[in-house]
């Protein structure tokens, strides 16, 4: 076929099948396949939505030479990064109010900007079409800056009405964290969110008791550190009572806790969860305890199928070794641990040569109207 001809058959094609057949393409493979092709279909790529993913290695080097001068900042739909110093230099060129009908950003190894005025962050009040939202922070040497950020953008999404189509909310800044006494900063939340899916990797007690009242649509939360204050006011003691629960939609909860946290507060969280059907727990050996957590699960967790228990323990304690055994030998013979094959399994390795080792207690339920049947019988 002469070019001439090729050329007159493209133009027959209309828009809109041009922008379907773009959409299979990402970013760079869209502008070294067919930019510069032909005045039309230019046009077209300058309209054509844009999902640009720059976490495999030399897919920015390629974008910033090709692609960053005439790439239109609206037409951004998706945008993923996992190299700071890329993170940079894409904000050094567009700003990120600039990125108004974004979806999704997920900026991993995220640096500090270190402005005093958190221009970046003030601008996710821009992004008003925003459904996911991950933001990991690496800079070590930089932790005040990486927690105060983290704050400022905490605080924004749940206290200023940012991103308000936010559905998925991720934020990290990866264990660094300044004094404990510090870290309270939240403003408790009136307002519900359409948030579904929340991952904040260090939390206080009291910090979770305010962001509860915004969570009421959430389907899964995370938090890799939840920290206790015993500084809590009676007003904050008050709203530990419960009137119905905040989180009757959350059907997943992994937390891990600090050595302080007690029993009444894993039964707090649990009562704000009555339909929960995953649940992960990490803490220190005092909450090995199978009668407690047997209790706590056939009042509030009534819908539980997966059960995973970590508790960590010193092995030249005596009562953590007790604590073993209570828990094995009450598997053994209670039916609610039995009915639900519960395991338990340590490292034997970190038993003969190391100070501490986690206790792993598990269940997963695989026919849930068996069990059902099986416990309506045992009450007769």
């Amino acid at each position: 076929m002469s070019g001439d001809k090729f050329h007159s058959t493209i133009e027959l094609l209309s828009v809109e099948l041009w922008r379907e057949i773009f959409e299979y393409f990402n970013a760079n493979d869209l502008w070294y396949s067919f930019r510069d092709l032909n005045r039309k279909i230019d046009a077209i790529i300058d309209r054509t939505v844009l999902y640009l993913n720059f976490t495999k290695q030399g897919t920015y080097d390629y974008f910033m030479k090709n692609i960053l001068l005439s790439m239109k900042a609206i037409n951004v739909r998706s945008l993923k990064f996992t190299n700071s110093n890329e993170i940079q230099h894409f904000f050094s060129n567009f700003s990120l109010d600039s990125l108004i009908y974004l979806r999704l950003l997920s900026l991993k190894s995220m640096y500090s900007f270190n402005d005093n005025l958190f221009i970046f962050c003030s601008q996710l009040s821009s992004l008003k079409y925003l459904q996911s939202l991950e933001i990991i922070f690496c800079g070590i040497s930089q932790v005040n800056n990486c927690v105060q950020e983290k704050k400022y953008i905490i605080h924004s999404i749940f206290n200023k009405d940012y991103c308000p189509s936010l559905k998925s909310f991720i934020i990290s800044t990866c264990g660094t964290q300044q004094d404990t006494s510090e870290i309270t900063s939240i403003i408790t939340t009136t307002k519900t969110t359409n948030i579904q899916h929340v991952s904040i990797d260090l939390l206080t007690f009291n910090d979770l008791i305010k962001l509860l009242p915004a969570l009421q649509n959430v389907k899964s939360f995370y938090t890799d550190n939840l920290l206790f204050n015993d500084g809590m006011s009676n007003e904050q003691h008050q709203s530990m009572i419960i009137i119905m629960p905040l989180l009757p939609r959350c059907i997943r909860l992994h937390v891990k806790l600090s050595d302080d946290i007690k029993f009444e507060h894993v039964e707090y969280l649990l009562k704000q969860t009555p339909n929960l059907k995953k649940l992960f727990i990490w803490g220190w050996y005092p909450l090995l305890h199978a009668k407690k957590w047997e209790s706590l699960l056939s009042i509030y967790c009534t819908k539980l199928i997966n059960f995973q228990l970590i508790c960590t323990g010193y092995i030249f304690y005596d009562n953590f070794g007790h604590a073993i055994d209570d828990f094995k030998q009450i598997c053994q013979v209670t039916s609610f641990w039995f009915e639900r094959n519960a395991t338990i399994s340590y490292d034997e390795d970190c038993l003969s040569h190391g100070y501490c080792t986690d206790i792993n207690v598990q269940f997963n339920i695989k026919n849930k109207v068996s069990l059902i049947r099986n416990s309506h019988c045992l009450q007769y």
